[in-house]
């Protein structure tokens, strides 16, 4: 027997004026989500400028529990409590309504599971099953005066899923340490403040933001929807870990499959005192599957105390529209590329290429008189084409063996005495040439 029957009887037996129930939760029917919902009428005021109310975006339209006899259209659209911190419910989520002075918002429960929380599919029409309007009128007053909402019955079309797109999804709880506080969503996203989130058990300030749960947690541990578990800076979507002290990052670069291997293949060769644990200072991690920078107007700037390098399995490339580069290095320059196959290529189109020197000849070196800014000079000399001097110095030693000297008592023979020198010193010229650099 329903309890708005027990309520009536009560009042009838003790002769006193009708309850009004006035249920504190109800049942989220619809869920205003746009200005192309039906009940966004045309506003009369046109305050904003649309033409439409969207002030009421964000309503929720919900069935009071006390209420069975409503249809859907005249069903109340509640606001929710804090519209600048919005929870959007469910269709078949059950949530508070509270009371403010003259006026009624909705707040979601949050118990249940984590990604449908307690939404039913057609959970207002399994539970509330309408009936035909009442034809005895005080009947009909019995059960306004009860619920408070109209009487009026109607043949909506009742079969509701949970939302027009929204799918369940295993998302599972994270665990708690002292003192946390912790915010997450139904989708898997969550935030982290936390002071003694290390085995230790020792303070050390630490915020986790993270914008998907991994898909290993239930394909390779089989970890069931009411399981408990913990961020993966790893495994997880996009990560952004803020942490100090005794706060470890347990990180490793690339893919981590079910063994815990990463795919990652690049083995750090000079990078020099990389830290042997990432703790034991302020530090800050950003994991994703892309990651993009971008300074749409101004400048970029790095800064490092300490070594910064660059580690990766792909290209290294600087695509440099305008502006070309200015490297300044305060010791020693090193580039080593595989050494079966590596090349090193500076292609300058029509420019030039100058080593040790500028183009006014200046140079750091003190070979020669120091000029007014007290530096070395030298002069801005060309450099030798190995193919053009080989050819040069064959037609030169072809024309000393060749040459005939006029003497009074006639011409001399063919080339000088030593010719075969000069042949043996032809036959060498090729190693002139280097076997690993090139030039135009």
């Amino acid at each position: 027997m329903s309890q708005r029957v027990n309520n009536s009887r009560q009042t009838s037996n003790t002769n006193k004026s009708p309850i009004l129930i006035r249920p504190n939760v109800g049942i989220v029917v619809d869920v205003i989500l746009t200005d192309e919902h039906s009940r966004i009428q045309k506003s009369a005021s046109d305050l904003f400028s649309t033409g439409k109310d969207t002030t009421i975006i964000g309503n929720a339209v919900i069935r009071p529990l006390g209420d069975e006899i409503s249809a859907e259209a005249d069903l109340i659209d509640y606001p929710p409590l804090d519209s600048l911190n919005m929870d959007v419910p469910l269709i078949g989520e059950t949530v508070e309504l509270v009371k403010i002075g003259n006026s009624t918002y909705y707040r979601r429960i949050t118990r249940g599971l984590l990604n449908t929380g307690n939404a039913q599919e057609n959970f207002n029409k399994n539970v509330f099953e309408l009936t035909e309007p009442d034809t005895n009128v005080a009947s009909s007053y019995s059960k306004t005066s009860q619920t408070g909402t109209s009487g009026t019955s109607g043949t909506d079309d009742r079969d509701t899923s949970l939302g027009e797109v929204f799918e369940p999804n295993q998302v599972n709880r994270l665990k708690l340490y002292e003192a946390d506080k912790l915010v997450q969503s139904r989708f898997g996203q969550s935030l982290r403040f936390s002071g003694y989130n290390n085995p230790d058990g020792k303070f050390a300030p630490t915020i986790i933001l993270r914008n998907r749960q991994n898909d290993f947690v239930k394909e390779f541990e089989q970890k069931k929807v009411g399981d408990i578990i913990e961020e993966d800076i790893n495994r997880d979507g996009s990560i952004i870990v803020l942490s100090s002290k005794e706060h470890q990052l347990d990180f490793q670069p690339g893919t981590v499959d079910d063994g815990g291997t990463s795919d990652f293949e690049t083995k750090i060769k000079v990078f020099e005192k990389y830290p042997k644990k990432l703790k034991d200072n302020d530090q800050m991690l950003l994991s994703s599957g892309r990651i993009i920078f971008s300074s749409k107007n101004a400048e970029m700037i790095f800064y490092s105390k300490g070594n910064y390098g660059f580690i990766s399995d792909g290209k290294f490339s600087i695509d440099n529209g305008k502006g070309g580069a200015d490297l300044d290095f305060g010791d020693n320059v090193n580039i080593t590329t595989d050494r079966n196959s590596g090349n090193v290529s500076i292609v300058t189109g029509t420019g030039e290429i100058r080593l040790n020197t500028d183009e006014q000849g200046n140079s750091p070196a003190r070979t020669g008189p120091p000029g007014p800014d007290g530096r070395g000079t030298l002069r801005k000399e060309p450099m030798v084409r190995g193919e053009v001097l080989i050819e040069i110095l064959q037609e030169l030693i072809d024309e000393i063996n060749a040459q005939i000297f006029a003497t009074p008592s006639g011409p001399t023979s063919t080339g000088p005495e030593n010719r075969g020198n000069f042949s043996k010193i032809k036959s060498k010229l090729d190693t002139i040439k280097s076997t690993l650099n090139f030039t135009e």
